[in-house]
């Protein structure tokens, strides 16, 4: 039997494909011949989807588990994404109403500053 894998680490593979009569052509492809015998199927685990792996230290086929994406996860992860953008903008809204406040208080101390420089310009002549 001829296993075509991908590399997912030094250790473990990825399996694209099994060939269990490989020929020359296919002995030339990227991969590795194990023992006949050793093929494994996957458990069925409700709600969990499988890869089938190898690992490259002693040949041996696995199956690895993994949480499938559903509905509810793909809304949670938006949920949350939500909540942050949401808290981000009303930073940002408290950030720019601190910036406008200083800018009026900036304008007053400016049109003081004008004031007293008329009077003073005035009371100069």
């Amino acid at each position: 039997m001829y296993v075509i894998y991908q590399e997912v680490t030094q250790t473990t593979g990825k399996v694209s494909e099994i060939i269990f009569v490989p020929s020359a052509a296919d002995m030339k492809r990227g991969g590795r011949e194990i023992e006949d015998g050793s093929m494994v199927y996957p458990v069925n685990i409700p709600g969990m989807e499988s890869n089938l792996m190898i690992n490259l230290e002693n040949n041996e086929l696995y199956y690895d588990y993994y949480a499938t994406e559903t509905i509810y996860t793909k809304v949670s992860g938006l949920q949350q994404a939500n909540a942050e953008l949401n808290s981000t903008i009303g930073s940002l809204l408290l950030e720019s109403a601190n910036d406008k406040a200083t800018i009026s208080n900036l304008n007053d101390t400016v049109g003081n500053l004008l004031l007293e420089f008329a009077a003073l310009k005035g009371g100069a002549e």
